[in-house]
């Protein structure tokens, strides 16, 4: 039997796995490193960060707002105004 686990937890986990991976890396020497200068900056400037940002967003009701409209809410405020125009 398989336990199943949250996604979100599962990438939690692997946000703290990838800050345990830059942490080894900046203790090796330059001419040591495991990763490319390339993956390394994608890593610390992008990656890492994004992860970071969307796993701690903190979705209070009194900070979000209106929810975004929706296609269908969009045209029919639309066919409104367009019957309201016809008259």
């Amino acid at each position: 039997m398989t336990q199943s686990i949250n996604e979100y937890h599962h990438l939690t986990r692997i946000l703290s796995e990838l800050k345990e991976i830059m942490q080894r890396e900046d203790k090796r020497h330059e001419m040591d490193t495991h990763l490319t200068p390339s993956m390394y900056g994608l890593l610390e400037n992008e990656i890492i960060p994004m992860l970071d940002e969307e796993l701690n967003i903190d979705y209070a009701p009194d900070e979000v707002g209106e929810p975004p409209l929706t296609s269908a809410e969009i045209h029919h405020a639309a066919w409104v105004q367009k019957q309201a125009m016809r008259r």
